[in-house]
């Protein structure tokens, strides 16, 4: 006899997995539960401070995940392994990213539906990305691809804006970029850039948003410090779930659906735990493959590199003397093409600019994602003993937004409480060295601009171990990304969705797994490609739409 039953298991709370339990749970006939392996967001009050972000990795409110040792980047890396940081909490990587809210370009989506996954162009997703976001900025207030009143508050920094920001903005114009709202769907120019910070500067994070306002619904449930570690399919159709919690193997029998969403990691994983997966692959770990499909295949990644420039006029930027709770970063973006992919609509690189020296992790040499001290002399900034910046400067980050290189997740064993392999094979494909390269180059031209000088802008050198370079030559750029570049924690891709008939996909356009009854994902793994941009706000969308495909799909079972 099973421990639990219910109509929908949603088996992970993150970004999608929030919102597609949330909104099943409105029909008060879907009786929902949400399996979580890591804890409630409750007990940590400082989810909800923007400026903890970098903080809350390395916790238990992290899987704390690493990649396999890369061959082709990352050689300024302790064993040339990069931390992957992945929510482990309710909200999941929502709960503790960097709040960076970006839709990405219209054909991004019109992309997917090229690729077969039908209804997922630009005109069949913006009403799900309207439907959960409450815009609080004025400058959008008018705006028809823009609205109040969704669950996700998105503000443009509420509490400050800086001068230095406002010149890097400005300085696109001066290279014939044009000022832009990031979130119109046509994202190639210069902007300011929202977050999902609130009107008072804490997160708006999907557990808040979704999960809590659900909890008070008779039928919905929430599940914590829950592992889901199998799907169980009897004749092809998912009938239930086993889970872990506290300490004892538990079950969980499912009368409609099982909704898979761990993400880019974790779903991939169950599925093949569960004997859906490359035939080889599972047999090889003893597993019975009941459907061979290619889960795990696909990863895409978003890399990028740091640079950092220092900046005279020191109340332009934010120092360490600036106590502001709900910096998250970045303020301002720019996406623009660097020429090495003319075929496309879409931008090929990003440069955010964050106004001051913020670094992701690399002053704490044990935190992601740069474990390594090698960085201090390398980079040559000026730090005080305690590992402060003495100079005023800002810090930007050029990335390649569409990567060649792609990669997989694969089993490492056939335990379910051990980590998968991760291999990314960052760089492995020359067109991601080419577009960072010129994204450097992108940086170095905004800082000569006019407008930067006006606050005494220069950007500080490269500085590179053995290098007899020219500085900016195509050689000493090559090597310092094949140094420097790391994740931006934006893996997708692993649980590909398009038409059954193409065998590099998993789940359909109704996010069904191929050849499974009863068994969908919902979650970034299905994208078919990356989009333009951070990825939690199409994660989110996908949770909305998901949720309104299983609404008008969904089918009970004997």
């Amino acid at each position: 006899m099973a421990d639990f039953a219910c109509d929908f298991a949603v088996v992970g709370a993150g970004s999608a997995g929030c919102v597609v339990a949330a909104r099943l749970s409105e029909d008060s006939d879907n009786e929902v539960i949400l399996f979580e392996a890591g804890p409630s967001d409750d007990e940590f009050p400082s989810i909800y401070v923007p400026s903890e972000a970098a903080l809350l990795q390395k916790t238990q409110m992290d899987w704390q995940y690493e990649t396999v040792p890369q061959k082709m980047s990352q050689k300024g890396f302790k064993k040339h392994v990069s931390s992957w940081p992945r929510g482990k909490v309710i909200g999941g990587c929502c709960a503790h990213n960097d709040m960076l809210w970006v839709r990405g370009h219209a054909d991004d989506f019109d992309s997917w539906e090229r690729l077969g996954a039908d209804g997922w162009g630009w005109k069949g997703v913006l009403p799900y990305f309207l439907k959960l976001e409450n815009w609080k900025c004025d400058i959008y207030r008018d705006s028809p691809l823009h609205n109040e009143g969704g669950p996700i508050t998105i503000t443009n920094h509420p509490d400050y804006r800086t001068e230095a920001s406002k010149c890097f903005v400005k300085s696109g114009t001066e290279l014939g970029y044009n000022i832009i709202d990031i979130n119109g769907g046509q994202n190639i120019g210069f902007g300011d850039h929202p977050a999902n910070i609130d009107e008072n500067g804490k997160r708006s994070s999907c557990g808040s948003a979704y999960v809590k306002p659900a909890e008070r619904r008779p039928n919905f449930k929430v599940l914590t410090r829950a592992h889901v570690i199998k799907i169980d399919i009897v004749n092809k159709q998912a009938v239930g779930i086993r889970f872990i919690q506290d300490g004892k193997e538990k079950t969980c029998r499912v009368r409609k659906e099982v909704i898979v969403a761990g993400g880019s990691i974790q779903s991939p994983q169950l599925l093949m735990l569960s004997g859906i997966g490359p035939r080889a692959h599972l047999e090889n770990h003893g597993i019975t493959c009941i459907a061979d499909l290619p889960v795990g295949q696909n990863l895409q990644d978003h890399i990028a590199v740091q640079l950092k420039v220092d900046v005279e006029k020191r109340d332009s930027v934010l120092t360490l003397e600036t106590n502001l709770a709900s910096f998250n970063g970045t303020e301002a973006s720019a996406f623009f093409k660097t020429g090495h992919e003319p075929e496309t609509t879409w931008p090929d690189a990003q440069i955010g600019a964050v106004s001051n020296f913020y670094s992701f992790g690399i002053d704490e040499p044990d935190c992601f994602p740069l474990n390594s001290k090698r960085f201090y002399p390398n980079m040559g900034y000026d730090m005080d003993r305690e590992g402060r910046y003495r100079r005023a400067g800002m810090t930007f980050i050029p990335i390649v937004l569409h990567p060649r290189s792609d990669g997989e997740i694969t089993l490492a064993s056939n335990d379910p409480l051990q980590p998968p392999l991760i291999d990314p094979r960052y760089l492995e494909d020359p067109f991601d060295v080419k577009v960072l390269v010129e994204a450097i180059r992108m940086v170095k031209r905004c800082t000569e601009t006019k407008i930067m000088k006006t606050i005494g802008a220069k950007l500080i050198p490269l500085k590179m171990p053995d290098s007899h370079n020219a500085e900016f030559s195509d050689k000493n750029l090559e090597d310092f990304v094949r140094h420097f570049a790391f994740t931006l924690f934006h893996p997708v891709g692993t649980c590909k969705m398009g038409r059954m008939e193409d065998h590099t996909t998993v789940v359909d356009p109704q996010l069904r797994v191929h050849g499974i009854s009863g068994l969908r994902v919902v979650d970034a793994s299905i994208m078919p490609h990356l989009t333009s941009g951070n990825t939690n706000a199409p994660s989110i969308m996908i949770g909305e739409k998901g949720a309104d495909i299983i609404r008008t799909t969904q089918h009970s079972k004997l």
